[in-house]
């Protein structure tokens, strides 16, 4: 589904107002995270789910799901290995175990409950074993008990007996009637894990014994007689003793807990699922909400609809609205009053669909029906972006032009107010346009509209009918209802008149309206012919279609001869080529081997051997070691066979037979026996070698200079970046280092839009603004790869 839809449909607000009814975090985050699908049978399955449980609630008042915690961390904890659980946290999976096994009983054993609440607890995992292990270990409130194992308790009765003789050798000291005034109270306290007394500062040297902290008034000090250092350290060896014991205790119970952890996760996801269907059935119950008649024909009937968030903003004053399409209708076009009834009905219509799609039941009349789509779009409200600089009517007009190009056969399409926000003609015309295209793909499509021509589009095809939004002409209040097989006046004077505008306003917008109820006959009268008009063009352009078509067949047979008789020519043309070669080849071996005492006159030789090649096969490549005149030169646009590409000869080093390219990448050094000169119109010139004599860049043409910067100010954007563009590939074409372009300031846009382009070239290094004093951020300079 489409996320902004979604939102525009107020769909995220209604799972907002779900999330209040659920027990847990686990049920919260479930909720918002709720989406409608295009199953139509996990819908049915929830909606009967949350029915029966909707059913349950209303008899039995409430189910046993209080207490559910959200697991998740400790349970992804528990799957490391090793991991042990705190007392805590192990009576957080009992509490889980309790609860599966609670709810189990509640619904197996109600007579309220259906079939799919049975089927749905009774996959409840059976931890009876584990429960039992957590009892024995642990007490209701999380403590260890002294029956976990037989060596905690023999520990925890040494520990209570060293505690007890160190409290009766204290309160000895305590009562010795000469250390009455040593000490600050008559208590025993805890200080660092020990027990000691509380005696005055004055008095620390009158004891003996160890001190371990003082108060902080400085008047007091933590005083450890020495009478009672050995039961202390007792004491403290006993405490680690079983610290260590119920760590090894809780590590076995954390691992016996770890066997279960796949049956865990179940009961857990279980419990989301049984949370989420709590909220929606509480829900249903605030809304009244029915399970309505699902099909996937497009078919929508829904009768005494109502919107779900003015029912909890109006409790008491919403009026029902009768929303339909399908049955061969798959264009419906309210119009009416403009008093915010027709975007009412649209988003009801929206969201309700989405809600059942979400398999939660619908405020409306039971017997309703709804049909599931694959995907569901909606633009409604102010869709100005001011971030792109766009208008509201460009806007609306660029999202409505995406929904056209996703939207198909089950799509479910709502626009509110199609075309507005230019002239009303312009506007009307575009609309239609629209109108045409979403019904060529065969969307189910509602939209509202001021305009008289849409309303006149209503009356002309079989699958588009209109609906007029019922308006009290008395009370000039809207009626919320819809009236099928008619369109709605605007009623754009009597709501002006409403709201206090003057009257002579009012009476000088009467004399300039003019025209009186004619124009929707002048309308429809022009539709007419221009429906006329379209489908005597398709006809003439159908003809004319197929006119193409039968040329382009026979072109096609014709172009298959020729490639045919080319073919034969080639092969032709191979086989005798292919002997001149042989025979030549033989010639010019006889021929240098004479030719190896005469160095001096080799550079005449080459010509002349080149000139026989020439004669004997102009158009056929003879590899060979030596380069003879009249080839390449600097400058020529050349082929780079082993890489398939083509550049520009930049130089050629005659001693080391390689040459420098440049290509629309880089610049690269190629052996010269690589490299094939190409004609201006794209071909190989097989056959023209270099002549090793010519390898200077003196003797030959230099390339053709380019201009190093551009002027592109003035242009607009989609003008100016296919000039950048060439000039660009241009520069790298020729070798360029770097290239200034032109823009200007201005506003930014052109500026912003050549940076966007530069950064995504792959021939571009580094681009920048020139300096202040040669044009600052009028001009960008560009480094070149």
């Amino acid at each position: 589904m489409d996320d902004r839809s979604l939102t525009v449909l107020e769909f995220t607000r209604l799972l907002e107002i779900l999330r209040r009814f659920s027990i847990s975090p686990l049920g919260q985050r479930l909720c918002l995270s709720l989406r409608p699908t295009k199953d139509i049978s996990f819908i049915r399955r929830r909606l009967s789910e949350v029915m029966e449980l909707k059913h349950v609630l209303e008899i039995d008042g409430d189910i046993p799901l209080k207490g559910l915690k959200d697991i998740d961390p400790l349970l992804k904890r528990l799957e490391i290995e090793g991991a042990v659980l705190s007392p805590e946290e192990i009576m957080d999976i009992y509490n889980q175990i309790e609860l599966c096994k609670g709810l189990r009983k509640f619904f197996l054993k109600s007579e309220h409950s259906g079939k799919y609440l049975k089927e749905r607890v009774a996959k409840f995992s059976s931890l009876k074993d584990l429960e039992k292990e957590i009892l024995h270990v642990l007490g209701k409130k999380g403590e260890i008990l002294d029956r976990a194992s037989p060596k905690l308790s023999d520990i925890r009765c040494r520990l209570e007996r060293a505690r007890e003789k160190i409290k009766t050798i204290l309160n000895n000291i305590l009562t010795r009637e000469e250390l009455r005034d040593v000490f600050q109270e008559q208590i025993i306290t805890l200080r660092n894990g020990r027990y000691v007394l509380l005696i005055k500062s004055e008095h620390k040297h009158r004891l003996k014994g160890i001190i371990h902290d003082q108060s902080k008034s400085h008047m007091s000090l933590f005083f450890e007689p020495l009478e009672a250092i050995p039961l202390n350290n007792e004491i403290h060896i006993l405490v680690a003793e079983e610290n260590e014991e119920q760590y090894r205790i809780l590590a076995d119970l954390s691992q016996k807990i770890r066997t279960e952890i796949q049956n865990l996760w179940k009961d857990f996801d279980i419990l989301g699922e049984l949370d989420l269907l709590y909220a929606i059935s509480r829900l249903s119950i605030v809304l009244k909400g029915v399970e309505p008649l699902l099909n996937e024909e497009g078919r929508v009937d829904l009768v005494d609809a109502l919107n779900p968030l003015l029912c909890f903003q109006q409790p008491d004053g919403v009026v029902p609205v009768h929303l339909k399409i399908g049955n061969g209708i798959k264009t419906l076009i309210i119009s009416g009053a403009n008093a915010g009834g027709k975007t009412v009905a649209l988003k009801t219509l929206g969201l309700l669909t989405l809600m059942a799609q979400s398999g939660i039941p619908i405020p409306a009349k039971d017997g309703s029906e709804v049909s599931i789509f694959e995907d569901i779009f909606a633009v409604i409200g102010d869709e100005q972006n001011i971030g792109e600089n766009l208008s509201t009517f460009s806007a609306h007009l660029l999202h409505v032009n995406q929904i056209l190009k996703k939207a198909g056969k089950k799509s479910l399409v709502l626009l509110d107010e199609l075309g507005v926000g230019t002239n009303a003609q312009e506007g009307s015309a575009l609309a239609m346009a629209f109108l045409d295209k979403f019904r060529e793909r065969e969307v189910s499509l509602v939209i509202t509209t001021h305009f008289d021509a849409l309303k006149a589009y209503g009356y002309l095809y079989p699958d588009v009918e209109n609906a007029a939004v019922e308006f009290d002409e008395e009370t000039l209040e809207p009626r919320y209802r819809l009236s099928y097989g008619r369109s709605g006046l605007s009623n754009a004077f009597l709501v002006a008149e409403k709201l206090g505008i003057s009257k002579e306003v009012i009476q000088r917008a009467s004399i300039y309206r003019g025209g009186g109820g004619q124009e929707i006959t002048q309308t429809l009268e022009t539709l007419e012919r221009l429906k006329s008009e379209v489908e005597r063009e398709r006809d003439e352009l159908k003809k004319e279609m197929e006119k193409v078509s039968e040329e382009r067949r026979r072109l096609k047979e014709i172009l298959e001869n020729i490639k045919g008789k080319r073919q034969e020519i080639l092969l032709q043309a191979e086989e005798k080529a292919k002997k001149i070669v042989q025979k030549v080849e033989e010639e010019l071996k006889g021929w240098l081997r004479q030719q190896k005492e005469k160095k001096s006159r080799l550079q005449i030789h080459r010509k002349e051997i080149f000139e026989i090649k020439e004669k004997f096969f102009p158009n056929k490549r003879i590899q060979d070691k030596y380069l003879f005149e009249g080839g390449l030169k600097v400058g020529d646009r050349v082929r780079i066979k082993s890489l398939r590409r083509e550049g520009i000869l930049l130089k050629i080093e005659d001693q080391l037979k390689r040459a420098e390219v440049a290509t629309e990448q880089a610049r690269l050094i190629v052996s010269i026996g690589d490299i094939t000169r190409v004609d201006e119109n794209g071909e190989k010139r097989d056959g023209e070698i270099l002549d090793s004599g010519f390898s200077s860049v003196d003797k030959v043409d230099k390339v053709k200079e380019i201009p190093t910067q551009i002027n592109v100010i003035g242009l607009r954007v989609e003008d100016a970046i296919p000039v950048v563009d060439k000039f660009i590939d241009q520069a790298i074409y020729h070798g360029l280092d770097k290239v200034q372009i032109i823009h200007g300031i201005g506003s930014g846009r052109l500026r912003s839009a050549i940076g966007r382009y530069l950064k995504g070239h792959r021939g571009v290094k580094y681009f920048a603004p020139e300096e202040t004093q040669k044009g600052g951020g009028g001009v960008t300079v560009v480094d070149l790869r």
